[in-house]
């Protein structure tokens, strides 16, 4: 079992894909060595070396609220097709439609406890370490679904059609760096795409995701800038594009995505990875689901109810070790939708 969970479990589809980056200092719980960290020959400050970052994955998968947590099936849908002559005092033709093998989407509890020891409390210069401490487990949380999601969509799971979400026989995996050129052949199959009864359909671009600031200024390059790469690489073969952000000749792309299309996603594995996504209210690629609707997970403080057996008053700290305990607890799910809504490159 991976820190997402089981294979074939709601987020099981990683198979320990990745570990889970722990994002807290020592565990304190019962044990006494985050007060000896505090302590030491000087007084010590607390520092928090990370910044927070609002969770992207509304741009790039659909977000789904149930109810309980059983499963609920994602059905897919083909074009209406049956548009016919009728002309005067014509008949006119039934029209029809066919559905696409549905996704399964289902959510389960993900989350974790953190007990503060008294020891660490009354030795903290600062006063914040105990009020921090739910920030930082929502931030944990939070980080952990963004992380899971992208977990997800790198370990290419498989589809509702059994095969696998990227791969070749649907031509929406590629290993070819960002580039004029690339992100061209990326949007002309996402919008050359044919359903499952033959029909066209038109799914277009939305978001275009990048792991390093290198990568998001190399995409709004090509998005944005009315220029391409020097003359000097155009040079070298013909229509092969440049993947540095440069001054140059008129680029063709320009405007060719949303302004806000170029997404920065920390979480992703490798910097020259680039992938493109359909607009996840209209064709989703993946969907995240959430218990009624809370993308915000719960953060709960143990209340002890510990009396002083001398006298009046309550003990904070918990009965059996002295402590605070603090739970976080998320219920979320994924799932892979539609591979018609997304494209890759995994660059070697």
């Amino acid at each position: 079992m991976g820190p997402y969970g089981e294979y074939n479990r709601p987020i099981a589809l990683f198979e320990a894909y990745k570990e889970w980056r722990d994002l807290r200092l020592q565990e304190a719980d019962s044990r006494a060595d985050f007060p000896e960290f505090l302590f030491g020959p000087v007084r010590t400050a607390l520092w928090h070396g990370y910044q927070r970052v609002a969770p992207q994955w509304r741009r790039y998968a659909r977000v789904e609220s149930l109810t309980d947590f059983r499963e609920r099936r994602l059905r897919g849908i083909n074009a209406l097709k049956g548009i016919a002559y009728v002309g005067d005092h014509g008949e006119y033709p039934a029209m029809r439609r066919t559905e696409r093998p549905p996704a399964v989407l289902s959510i389960d509890t993900y989350g974790g406890v953190y007990g503060i020891t008294r020891h660490a409390i009354l030795s903290d210069d600062t006063g914040e370490l105990l009020n921090r401490n739910p920030s930082d487990m929502g931030y944990a949380a939070a980080t952990f679904t963004a992380e899971a999601l992208v977990a997800l969509i790198e370990s290419n799971p498989l589809a509702p059609d059994g095969v696998q979400f990227f791969h070749s026989s649907r031509g929406n995996t590629v290993v070819t760096p960002l580039s004029e050129d690339a992100l061209a052949d990326a949007i002309s199959w996402m919008e050359g795409q044919l359903d499952d009864d033959g029909f066209h359909i038109l799914v277009r671009a939305n978001a275009l995701l990048v792991k390093t600031a290198r990568m998001q200024l190399i995409a709004n390059r090509i998005i944005h800038s009315q220029l391409t790469g020097s003359q000097a690489q155009i040079a070298m073969a013909a229509g092969a594009g440049s993947n540095i952000f440069d001054k140059g000749t008129d680029n063709p792309l320009q405007g060719i995505l949303p302004n806000d299309a170029v997404i920065r996603e920390p979480f992703l594995t490798d910097a020259n990875d680039w992938y493109l996504f359909a607009d996840p209210a209209l064709v989703p690629a993946f969907a995240l689901g959430f218990l009624n609707g809370n993308e915000q997970p719960f953060v709960g403080l143990r209340d002890p109810q510990v009396r002083n057996a001398l006298g009046a008053g309550m003990d904070p700290y918990t009965f059996e070790f002295d402590q605070i305990e603090f739970k976080v607890r998320h219920d979320f799910g994924m799932a892979p939708v539609d591979p018609r809504a997304a494209y890759r490159s995994i660059v070697p």
